[in-house]
């Protein structure tokens, strides 16, 4: 049996407290010596399960590895050190992982240096560590959700003490800035503006697993969005449990409406959110949407339930009828706008009328996709002690009649968008076929077509040709050359260098600098008639001197001078590019 150190398991109990006081600070990364030694010539390999949320936790643990020297790998088994960042929505996501787990056993027979650690959301729940410890020992580290920061700490702990660590925080929460990060890829981003959830919805474990709703500062969020559009990324799409809650605990005024707009703001061809609680989705946040054209008229609208007294019983704070009368407003505003959801089936005691009435809105919304879930009761939430009446059978009946609706109104959706042209940000070839693209268009459909794949990361037109109710078929509205071109012009106006070269040649072509040309070309000309006039000669060369001073002192003029030599260098890099 395998040495541990239970620094601290998790607690439901403390999970379940909020205070009014968030710590808040910025991450100075320093890598131990110990770990850094370590990582010398070692890969790292990270499998996540779960939500945009863990994603983004995955690419800060990625960035404190990298930082301490360790070099990604996607063959887990060539790994010398491996991360499962664990998801606990539903049971099936936990019972993936236990089988990641096993799959890591042979790494450690082959390499008893191998370590092996396991975090996320499951993590979170009480006994999940200890389980972990005693069926998988070659498990050489725990932790949580709200100590991904301290991540090279840890493993100098592990390596320093050559034990297991289990380190498991159970607290209310805390902002940490200054995040390293490696981000997934190099066209869209993900960006935490809260963390945390504060609703305690009867069947849900994330107010326990991610603590209580705090929100980073609006100048740290934008900064960093200023950063990934400088760096030319075509998508952001800000992430929080509830993120109409955003700057509520500021009690300043706050909101998630003003931050979307100062996001917005940066020119970021496309902007997007996650996720958003039904009730909290104030007029502000509607105008603000409908303002803007690079917030995408996508919006993710879970309503978990149609029935008002089922609701009442998950813990929504908030009926069907007001859920349709926001809807309302909203497409009032946004007639077009694509409305996705999340639904239950089989909560607790659920009714054939209260089912119904989930099919009927299902109706009447048209949503354009939806996920659907059989409840999956999570140890710990109210829900999962409830006494449940309602037979597996009877809910496996009703799952399949709302997909039948879901299908039915999502097929409708990709119908209506067959011979038509959308714009699609590429996401890059198929496995199966690397001449076949995928990519989304605005309204969150995937469309599969034909193409290169220097396309991947651009937002191209794409006309419809086929729907496959779930996703569609395309063909490429224009030339891909022209479609890369454009992509390559977007580019070039972020370069610093290049952007500065475009106001210059802007500012060249004003009038006066077209008169001081003219001027310029007809005093050179007068001098090479002078020669052989030693007067005439004199007075040309007079003349031409004083243009030639009037020129270098242009300070417009002397900046492209200097820029000459970096922008014809960008330029070649952007050739190399296209070729």
């Amino acid at each position: 049996m395998a040495k541990v150190e239970y620094v601290s398991i998790p607690s439901m109990k403390e999970a379940r407290n909020r205070v009014d006081l968030c710590e808040r600070y910025v991450d100075h990364v320093e890598v131990p010596e110990l770990v850094k030694r370590f990582a010398v010539g070692k890969k790292f390999y990270i499998k996540t399960f779960g939500c945009q949320a863990n994603i983004r936790d995955e690419e800060v643990m990625a960035g404190y590895l990298t930082m301490a020297g360790f070099v990604r790998t996607e063959d887990p088994r060539s790994a010398d050190l491996a991360i499962i960042n664990t998801c606990a929505v539903r049971e099936n996501a936990e019972d993936k992982v236990y089988g990641e787990i096993g799959s890591f056993k042979i790494n450690r027979t082959n390499n008893p240096q191998f370590l092996l650690c396991v975090c996320g959301c499951m993590m979170q729940e009480e006994g999940k560590a200890e389980f972990l410890e005693k069926t998988y020992p070659y498990v050489s580290l725990v932790f949580g959700t709200h100590n991904v920061h301290r991540l090279l700490a840890m493993l100098n702990d592990v390596l320093k003490k050559d034990k297991n660590i289990v380190n498991v925080l159970s607290f209310p929460g805390e902002v940490v800035e200054g995040l390293p990060s490696v981000r997934l890829n190099d066209y869209e981003a993900f960006v935490n503006i809260s963390y945390g959830c504060d609703k305690f919805c009867t069947y849900c474990i994330v107010p326990y697993t991610r603590g209580r709703e705090r929100s980073r500062k609006m100048e740290d969020i934008v900064a960093e969005c200023r950063t990934l559009v400088e760096a030319g990324y075509k998508q952001i799409t800000l992430l929080g449990q509830n993120v109409n809650s955003y700057g509520l605990d500021f009690h300043d005024g706050t909101t998630f409406a003003k931050l979307l707009a100062a996001v917005a703001e940066l020119g970021i061809p496309r902007l997007r959110f996650l996720t958003s609680y039904p009730s909290q989705f104030t007029d502000e946040m509607i105008e603000t949407m409908a303002k803007y054209d690079n917030i995408q008229k996508w919006l993710h609208f879970p309503v978990q339930s149609g029935s008002s007294s089922c609701l009442k019983r998950m813990g929504r704070r908030y009926t069907r009828e007001e859920y349709l009368e926001i809807v309302a407003r909203i497409r009032a505003k946004m007639p077009d706008i694509a409305l996705t959801t999340d639904i239950i089936v089989g909560f607790p005691n659920e009714t054939e009328e209260e089912f119904a009435d989930t099919l009927s809105l299902a109706e009447e919304v048209s949503y354009s996709a939806a996920f659907t879930f059989i409840y999956s009761p999570r140890g710990g939430t109210p829900a999962a002690r409830l006494v449940d009446g309602v037979s597996d059978e009877t809910k496996h009946e009703r799952f399949m009649r709302l997909v039948r609706v879901i299908e039915k109104t999502t097929g409708a959706h990709s119908a209506a968008m067959v011979g038509k042209t959308f714009d699609v940000l590429v996401e890059g070839p198929s496995k199966k076929n690397s001449k076949i693209l995928s990519g989304y268009a605005e309204n969150g459909k995937l469309i599969n077509f034909a193409g290169p794949s220097y396309l991947t990361g651009c937002i191209i037109p794409v006309k419809v040709t086929e729907s496959k109710t779930y996703s569609l078929r395309g063909e490429l509205a224009e030339d891909p050359l022209v479609s890369k071109a454009r992509d390559i012009a977007y580019l070039m106006s972020l370069d610093p260098i290049l952007g500065e070269s475009k106001r210059l040649i802007d500012a060249l072509s004003a009038p006066e600098y077209r008169k001081l040309g003219e001027e310029y070309a007809a005093a050179k000309v007068a001098l090479a008639k002078s020669l052989g006039n030693e007067e005439e000669h004199r007075l040309a060369k007079e003349r031409f001197a004083a243009i030639q001073t009037k020129l270098r002192n242009d300070p417009i003029l002397a900046n492209e001078s200097e820029l000459t030599g970096p922008t014809k260098a960008a330029l070649n890099e952007i050739k190399d590019i296209l070729q």
